[in-house]
């Protein structure tokens, strides 16, 4: 048999002068393997993150009063009772109050007479409206939001120069809100001041 040179193996084994070859790529190859354990991947496997607790759905919104709240970033809205932007009409009157937020109040609330207040709301959903008032006995405030329905809030306070409050839970749309306040019943308390949250 004739010797083939020194580059041919001998039915698919290396010639013994070429070892160093077969070394070289074992040692790449567990090289790679090692690398591959020890460099976590670039992109981390999707996890599937805890399910958020459901939003409750509001109700009443054909009246424009709900009775649960919906959790928003939503910075609250204070607008003052005598603020030129609300209307009065009838004899309701803004009057001077060292006892009120604003140092003014809005008096004189009877069967003709009311106080729309005018804000703008940025966003919209069921809101907490907080009424503040002042008071010398039980009376009580009607609130019609945009038109709708009224609803009737009885309140009570000890006398003129003690602020109190009521709250509600209304469905208001993203815009322009008027809310009016009036009793066509009886007196109404005085009112201070109006926050939506």
């Amino acid at each position: 048999m004739t010797d083939a040179g020194p580059s041919r193996t001998l039915r698919g084994r290396p010639h013994p002068r070429r070892p160093r070859q077969w070394i070289g790529l074992l040692l790449a190859a567990a090289g790679m393997a090692a690398a591959t354990v020890a460099v976590p991947p670039l992109i981390a496997p999707h996890r599937k993150s805890p399910e958020a607790a459901p939003t409750p759905t509001p109700s009443g919104a054909a009246s424009g009063f709900a009775s649960a709240l919906v959790p928003a970033g939503f910075a609250p809205i204070s607008v003052q009772a005598e603020d030129p932007a609300n209307r009065l009409t009838g004899g309701a009157a803004v009057v001077a109050c060292a006892t009120c937020r604003g140092g003014h109040r809005v008096r004189y609330l009877c069967p003709d007479c009311a106080l729309e207040v005018r804000v703008t709301v940025p966003v919209a959903g069921a809101r907490k409206v907080t009424v503040w008032y002042e008071v010398d006995g039980p009376r009580s405030i009607k609130v019609s939001v945009n038109g709708g329905p009224a609803r009737t809030w009885p309140v009570n306070g000890p006398d003129w120069t003690v602020p109190r409050s009521f709250d509600f839970t209304a469905d208001l749309p993203a815009g322009e809100v008027r809310l009016r306040l009036y009793n066509d019943d009886a007196p109404a308390p005085d009112l201070d001041e109006i926050v939506i949250a």
